[in-house]
């Protein structure tokens, strides 16, 4: 189960070519009120992948999905953010292990689902520096059997046009 973290987290925590990276407009500080909420984008696609990781079980197929650490950089207004990134990064691992433990090898991707929790985050809201959207209680649906079933995404956030992972299942502290 661990030989897979290992690659996942060299792959993530490349270090950043610059500490400050070029911010989308729908992310800039000096917003006062919400941009319209991007749409879904690549989302399925990526959700698809995703999906195929978990079926797989290696987390390290699964990095398209998830927050670029020097993305979360500029997102985060706490002193070591790379040590939360660290830390939310196993958590990804992790939870891809034990989705993969609970469905069934022949289960097939359906669809990757926004739920209605949503809502802009504006600045210092959770410890960010930088404002944005953020979903969360998503879901990717699944067939396995002849039924559907599906699995929480717990939060994603939007870096301009694109939505990341930082939360698969509910964040432990």
């Amino acid at each position: 189960m661990r030989r897979f973290l290992l690659p996942l987290l060299l792959l993530i925590s490349l270090p950043a070519v610059a500490q400050d990276i070029p911010v989308p407009e729908g992310n800039r500080a000096n917003l006062r009120q919400a941009p319209p909420r991007p749409g879904m984008g690549d989302l399925d696609e990526r959700a698809r992948a995703l999906f195929a990781a978990i079926l797989a079980d290696e987390p390290e197929s699964a990095t398209a999905m998830f927050m670029p650490r020097e993305v979360f950089r500029a997102i985060k207004g706490i002193s070591d953010p790379d040590g939360l990134y660290d830390r939310i990064v196993r958590m990804y691992a992790n939870d891809i292990h034990a989705l993969h433990a609970s469905i069934p090898a022949d289960a097939e991707f359906v669809r990757f689902e926004f739920s209605g929790h949503r809502g802009w985050v504006g600045l210092r809201e959770e410890s960010n520096r930088l404002p944005y959207w953020a979903q969360r209680h998503s879901y990717i649906t699944y067939r396995s059997g002849g039924r559907e079933q599906r699995f929480e995404v717990r939060t994603m956030i939007a870096w301009g046009e694109q939505w990341y992972i930082t939360h698969l299942s509910e964040f432990r502290h």
